[in-house]
């Protein structure tokens, strides 16, 4: 993420930063490739869920390893890489965007291949 520059959010709409955000991570094709991993992850462990009758607070019994960094770490790391720090509730809309992107690619891929 050496490549993205810092850059002042304070004038930008929170919808506008979410866009900025996506949009790098989609330009940087190593990072986006980790996103869509999480994203791949994610329907896996909801699929298994739903396979075992299990809820959500059996995540982490069911499943203690997950791929690391977490989509959380990358967003906060690309969020801070774009905009600095003191943005506190923008990494968590900023992981749902990219999470909602992320689906929407996979989805669009998975259509195509059929």
């Amino acid at each position: 993420m050496a490549e993205i520059t810092n850059l002042s959010g304070r004038a930008l709409s929170k919808y506008d930063q979410v866009e900025r955000i996506v949009s790098a991570a989609k330009g940087n094709a190593g990072l986006w490739l980790m996103v869509k991993e999480r994203a791949m992850e994610m329907r896996a462990i909801s699929a298994e869920l739903k396979r075992l009758g299990a809820d959500a607070s059996d995540v982490d019994r069911l499943f203690p390893a997950k791929l690391t960094p977490t989509i959380a770490e990358l967003t906060e790391k690309l969020v801070s890489a774009i905009f600095g720090s003191g943005l506190p509730e923008l990494p968590l809309l900023a992981e749902a965007a990219l999470l909602q992107a992320a689906e929407a690619e996979l989805d669009k891929d998975s259509s195509q291949s059929t």
